[in-house]
């Protein structure tokens, strides 16, 4: 089912960049940009317990199972630019490189939307934002192409051999690759035409044939469901609240859909993010979620996970009780209005500092409607004394949950994704 148009408000980010990271990345002005460090990500000391790797790192989504940092740098790797730099590691052991060197969430982003001058008719801004898309898009295809061209050539010159290979067991998941043989280390190319470019660099080795964590292939489905449910841990307030659900920032694209499916899949043990699910999910390049297919790539996640999905138009608190009970977090489309996320805001921050403010009581005259923007929103808790959801966002800087009222979010939800056993 394609439908859905997500606004996905973006607050105080101004890079079209994949996430609030590369934000501050766009002007870390590092000594390493545009240095060659081929050599370094390929044999350098990194690649051993007691090495480092050069450069600034920051920290990104840390899972039980492992834990990522971003290079504040824009290197260049096999002689390409690159856009982001991402190091997984598996406790103090670097267990993977990853090389982004085109992708188009971050190059279009909201781009059409800030270039159109205010003063036209609706049909002429309609008219210029095809135009400067088309111009955006030509641009994008012809960098996608390039880098493509001169990364096949190096690690063909480099390695000689190359094979087909695929990660994923969800057919709207499968990724496919191209595996080339370096020395000590096993790159693999993933070209997805005009959306994604990309190179991940690991030990030799054998590729995991699914997206869900090796440590957590290891563990039965009865195990890993008694540690999710243990992950629900109750407040001296009376919330009921999963903790570990990571926020995954979507910084200035339209992606509140797909980051808030990705926190749920980094924290349900799958080693997957956005710009994947974006190619899986038939992203266009428009800067926006028009057209693409979220309810297939929501389904395939929770089946690539082990677990089911319940989809429903109408909102049900008992589901989402058990849900997060359970320690499956749930995924609400929303209407959303500034005025009331104002009010979450200043409820929540206060209720936070051992407040005691309640919500006033609800006019649903002045609720989000039809006519509101739509937004995706995580749920990670509830208070039945209070009668309130607590929920995370995907926009940069809202790493603590906040609440609203259960009778505000039955009002406004207008879809519900609950994870199952």
């Amino acid at each position: 089912m394609k439908l859905v148009v997500f606004f996905c408000l973006c607050f105080g980010v101004v890079h079209a960049l994949p996430n609030s990271i590369l934000g501050v990345l766009g002007v870390s002005n590092s000594p390493l940009d545009d240095e060659d460090l081929t050599e370094e990500f390929l044999a350098g000391a990194g690649w051993s317990n007691d090495g480092g790797l050069p450069g600034r790192w920051v920290p990104g989504v840390a899972t039980d199972y492992s834990e990522e940092s971003y290079l504040m740098a824009r290197p260049k790797i096999f002689g390409v630019e690159t856009i982001l730099v991402k190091a997984n590691r598996r406790g103090e052991e670097l267990e993977e490189l990853q090389v982004t060197f085109a992708d188009a969430g971050s190059f279009f982003g909201y781009y059409q939307q800030e270039k159109v001058p205010k003063d036209l008719s609706r049909k002429e801004a309609i008219a210029e934002m095809r135009r400067l898309m088309t111009i955006r898009q030509k641009e994008f295809k012809e960098l996608y192409q390039d880098r493509l061209e001169k990364l096949e050539k190096e690690l063909k010159k480099r390695s000689g051999k190359a094979r087909d290979i695929q990660r994923g067991r969800t057919r709207a998941l499968r990724a496919e690759m191209t595996e080339f043989q370096i020395d000590d280390r096993t790159v693999r190319l993933l070209s997805a035409p005009d959306r994604l470019l990309r190179l991940s660099i690991r030990k030799k080795g054998k590729i995991p044939g699914s997206w869900l964590d090796q440590s957590a292939e290891k563990i039965s489905s009865s195990a890993r469901l008694r540690g999710l449910a243990k992950k629900a841990q109750r407040s001296e307030n009376g919330d009921i609240i999963l903790n570990e659900v990571p926020i995954v920032s979507q910084g200035y694209r339209p992606y509140c859909g797909l980051n808030t499916l990705t926190m749920v899949a980094r924290y349900l043990g799958l080693n997957l993010d956005e710009d994947w699910l974006a190619v899986a999910g038939k992203f266009q390049n428009t800067g926006s979620a028009a057209g693409s297919d979220m309810m297939g790539i929501y389904k395939a996640v929770a089946k690539e996970a082990g677990f089911s999905m319940d989809r429903s138009r109408d909102y049900s608190h008992a589901t989402v009780r058990r849900s997060l009970q359970a320690g499956m977090p749930v995924i609400v489309w929303r209407r959303w209005g500034q005025d009331r996320d104002r009010l979450h805001t200043r409820i929540s921050r206060d209720i936070e500092g051992g407040g005691e403010s309640k919500f006033p009581a609800l006019d649903f005259k002045i609720l989000p409607n039809a006519e509101s923007p739509l937004h995706a929103s995580v749920l990670v808790g509830f208070n039945d004394g209070r009668k309130e959801v607590l929920f995370l966002e995907s926009w940069a800087g809202q790493t603590k949950p906040r609440r609203m009222p259960v009778a505000e979010l039955d009002a406004t939800a207008y879809y519900t994704f609950s994870f199952r056993p």
